[in-house]
Order: structure tokens, then C-alpha cells, then sequence
């Protein structure tokens, strides 16, 4: 199933992966994920819920048990609002381990509402619109990002400089690419994006 099946083209998180088959995509991948969010309560489900987040962030793998942790602190956790929102972002990342892209749709639009301000919720977004090739919506989730609170906003700068990359914007991508790397100097993603980028730019 395709991740913009549901709502003609969708929400957030990155990745979807489609099936890695080469370095360049595996690297593509990478630069676009966004890791699992913190939990400080909820007991050992919600705690279970994180890593496995964390894990299938960094290796698009997971398992069936892992969704289960996460809704059953969802369902019997005491969670704070900012622990509850940050559990179904932790869910929604593994359901696109899982390549469940509708029901990972679902848990980020309700973070979303939980907690509008959640700037890593509209990277994720970005992150499904750009792997569905859906590069506007991608630009608009990840500026949204950039304009809330966002700790790692160089990773929006990025993956918002690689839509506008493919959408044929050499400018706008070449200026997020340096943004991310003023942001985080010496980069390697970004400086490997940048340098690209200008010998694309040359060749044209």
C-alpha cells in the first residue's frame, strides 16, 4: 500500500521506506528520518515504546509487539499530554517500520493535536509526503517545523533543501543546505548534499 492512499497524500514522519536497495537511498533515508521522543513517564511500556522508536528510526525495522507496547501505554499509561503526544510519535515510527503508513498518519496528526508546538511531529510529516514523492507538502510540513519549536532544526533545513532539490529549486536547496550546516558545522549529510548540489549546478 502506498502512504498517500488515505488522505490523497498525508502526514508525518518520514520515511517510508521504500525498499532500500542501494547506499544512495539508504543514505536518503537517513538524512531524513527523525528519531524517537523522549517519555519520562508511562512505566516500562511506554519506556519499551521509545527504544523500539529509536531503533526502527535508525533501521526502518520493528515487530507486531513493539506498536502493541506503545498502545498499551497509550491505553493504560499515566501519561502526562507531553508524554502521551510524544508516545504516538513513538508509535507512528514504528508503524512505518511496519510500512503501516495510514495508522502512523493517524498517531502524528493526534500528537499533532495534543501539542500543536511539536516541531518534530511536522518533520515526520515531511518525512512521508518527500518519501511519497509528494516534495510541496514536504516543504510546507518541514517549514512549519522550522518556525516551532525544533531541536534539531538542522535536520528540517536538510530534508526541506533535498524537496526543494527535487522539485528542481537549486537556490532554495542550496541555502537550507548551508543553513543546516551553519547549524551544525562540518555535517557530513550536509556538506556531501551541498557539494552535490554545486556540481549539479556546474554541469547545468
Amino acid at each position: 500500500m502506498k502512504p498517500f492512499s488515505v488522505i490523497n497524500f498525508i502526514s508525518i514522519s518520514v520515511l517510508i521506506l521504500l525498499p532500500l536497495t542501494s547506499n544512495a537511498q539508504a543514505n536518503n533515508y537517513r538524512s531524513t528520518r527523525a528519531g524517537s521522543m523522549t517519555v519520562i513517564g508511562g512505566g516500562s511500556q511506554s519506556t519499551s515504546c521509545y527504544h523500539a522508536a529509536n531503533i526502527a528510526a535508525q533501521i526502518h525495522y520493528s515487530s507486531r509487539s513493539d506498536a502493541d507496547n506503545c498502545s498499551y501505554a497509550l491505553n493504560y499509561g499515566n501519561l502526562s499530554l507531553r508524554d502521551r503526544a510524544a508516545t504516538m510519535v513513538n508509535r507512528g515510527i514504528i508503524y512505518m517500520a511496519l510500512e503501516k503508513y495510514e495508522d502512523a498518519i493517524k498517531d502524528y496528526e493526534s500528537a499533532k493535536k495534543l501539542i500543536p508546538d511539536f516541531g518534530e511531529v511536522y518533520v515526520n510529516v515531511g518525512n512521508v509526503f518527500f518519501m511519497g514523492k509528494v516534495y510541496d507538502k514536504a516543504i510546507e510540513e518541514y517549514t512549519q517545523a522550522i518556525e516551532k519549536n525544533l531541536t534539531k532544526d538542522h535536520i528540517a533545513y536538510l530534508n526541506r533543501g533535498m524537496a526543494y532539490e527535487k522539485l528542481g529549486d537549486l537556490e532554495h536547496a542550496e541555502m537550507d543546505y548551508r543553513t543546516a550546516i551553519e547549524l551544525r558545522p562540518e555535517w557530513p549529510l550536509a556538506t556531501g548534499k551541498l557539494e552535490q548540489l554545486e556540481s549539479k549546478k556546474n554541469k547545468s
